[in-house]
């Protein structure tokens, strides 16, 4: 009996010594105070399980009640070290579960490359060391249609590897950041302008060939932009991110793969922030003024219609040309404000002419973004039902590149703009490589020959062969020709002598406001009845 309770006490022993390992493990993980005191407890238990084991041996008692004690001991033994596994368990499986939330917060899911925040705090230690970097911003091209005509799959798919080709090519040091859906970011060891043009030279030669995704080649083209952190000027994170995000914007406009930062960028940006605000202004004020420029019989001078142009007054009295303003309110998603402002205004100003010519027709410019979405439809419906417009009476414009970008798109809102009344006219025809194609696919009834062939057309023979094949091609298909920028005289006696309908230029007026151009309309009546009269 008495070996029976040594083997016990001794069995208890070797389970308290083996839990002290995990014990010890436990408390590095939960940092608490009650492992603490457990693993103190362990080491007391084991000092009265050796004391006692000594006594055990040494007194040779063989009594039931040492033999039941050891056998408690031994128990309580294997309840310690089952405790300080299962617990051991426990917090490695939650402390597993806080690192993959750690990592997947500072962690972009797909590329498993750091995020924006990530990068904040990367720049942030760069100029904490005062060391010479650069931030450079990367903007994949395409994605969007590559999703739609691929999937998404396999856009998540070309997103990967476009990363890891940008990260095969980067100087050592550099990291690469996931800082939005298309978008990477590099804080890079480049120090000086030739160092990042030959780190961005290493990553179009890793692009030259292409990019294999899921068995397919894919051609990959980026624009970047980035900026050398001057330490001197302390430039904050966040500003250096911006500017290269400037850059890069800048590089995509001019389809370069890599444009440095510069003060000009920077005054741009700020002078194009100052007029955005000023147009929301003058848009929300009513300021903007709708002038009409007289489009005419090439034959006998008759007034055919006027096409609506927005003109911006400014302080000085001068006028803010559409250059100026209208790629602004497109690139911020506030074209359709101008459109539906121009297309209230046109309603509003129709019935005064009419009534100075009721056959006249009112040419209105729409933009790409006016195709997107029924807000035109709407804006359209909701004129037609408080105003007594003809919708005969107007016409809108359309650009090749616009009708390009989908013709599909295109062609369902002709359609519903000729269900509801109005004609459709294709403006600066010929500037793009699918003229004639638009002419198959789209139900318009009129073209306008663009003034970059008109204007010189006298004096060269390429641009003169365009228009006459364009007016050739346009009487076969049933179209009206609008021939704009015309200047002179002569130019106006050789697009009547080739058949051409109508004409519009400086040579017939410039753009008028409306008061003006109701005085035009009436002269012109005037001189049309006085005409006729000998």
């Amino acid at each position: 009996m008495e070996t029976i309770s040594l083997c016990l006490i001794l069995m208890g022993l070797s389970f308290l010594l083996l839990s002290v390992k995990p014990a010890i493990e436990i408390c590095r993980i939960a940092q608490s105070k009650g492992w603490w005191l457990l693993l103190a407890l362990i080491c007391f238990f084991t000092l009265g399980y050796t004391s006692f084991a000594a006594y055990v041996y040494l007194s040779v008692d063989s009594s039931r009640v040492v033999l039941a004690l050891s056998l408690i001991l031994a128990l309580g033994g294997l309840f310690v070290i089952v405790v300080v596994n299962l617990g051991k368990v426990s917090l490695m499986r939650l402390q597993a579960a806080l690192d993959l939330e750690k990592y997947n917060a500072q962690h972009d899911h797909l590329t498993k490359l750091q995020n924006r925040a990530q990068c904040f705090k990367c720049i942030e230690l760069r100029k904490k060391q005062c060391d010479g970097f650069a931030v450079v911003i990367f903007d994949l091209y395409n994605l969007k249609q590559i999703n739609e005509a691929m999937g998404h799959y396999f856009g998540d798919q070309l997103l990967v590897a476009f990363s890891q080709a940008i990260s095969s090519s980067l100087l050592p040091g550099s990291e690469l950041f996931r800082i939005g859906g298309d978008e990477f970011a590099v804080v890079s060891e480049a120090r000086n302008e030739p160092a990042l043009f030959a780190q961005n030279n290493a990553i179009l030669s890793a692009l030259h060939n292409g990019l294999v995704v899921e068995h397919t080649a894919v051609d990959v083209t980026y624009s970047s932009g980035a900026i050398l952190n001057i330490v001197s000027e302390d430039i904050s994170s966040s500003e250096l991110l911006k500017r290269a995000d400037i850059a890069m914007y800048a590089a995509k406009r001019s389809k370069q793969s890599l444009v440095l930062f510069d003060k000009t960028l920077h005054q741009g940006v700020v002078s194009e922030f100052h007029m955005l605000n000023d147009f929301k202004g003058a848009l929300a004020r009513g300021d903007l003024t709708v002038f009409y420029q007289p489009i005419v019989d090439a034959q006998n001078s008759k007034v055919h219609g006027v096409e609506a142009l927005v003109r911006w007054p400014s302080e000085d009295g001068e006028y803010i040309l559409p250059e100026r303003f209208i790629p602004i309110a497109e690139k911020n998603n506030m074209i359709k404000y101008l459109s539906a402002y121009v297309i209230n205004t046109v309603f509003s100003d129709i019935e005064l002419l009419l009534k100075l010519n009721d056959k006249l027709t009112v040419h209105i410019n729409l933009s790409c973004q006016d195709l997107l979405g029924k807000n035109l439809i709407n804006v359209l419906n909701t004129q037609l039902s408080s105003k007594n417009v003809d919708p005969q009476r107007i016409i809108f414009e359309l650009t090749e590149s616009m009708v390009m970008t989908d013709v599909e798109q295109t062609k369902t809102l002709i359609e519903h703009l000729i269900d509801m009344g109005f004609s459709v006219s294709i403006d600066d025809f010929g500037t793009g490589f699918s003229s004639f194609s638009i002419l198959k696919e789209l139900p318009i009834s009129q073209i306008k020959i663009d003034k970059s062939f008109v204007t010189q057309c006298l004096s060269q023979d390429k641009d003169r062969a365009i228009i006459e094949t364009t007016l050739f091609l346009a009487k076969r298909l049933g179209c009206s020709v609008v021939a704009e920028g015309v200047e002179n005289d002569e130019t106006s006696e050789y697009l009547a002598n080739q058949g051409c309908k109508y004409i519009q230029g400086y040579n017939i007026s410039e753009p008028l406001s409306l008061g003006e151009i109701q005085r035009w309309i009436s002269s012109n009546g005037l001189v049309q009845t006085a005409l006729r009269k000998y």
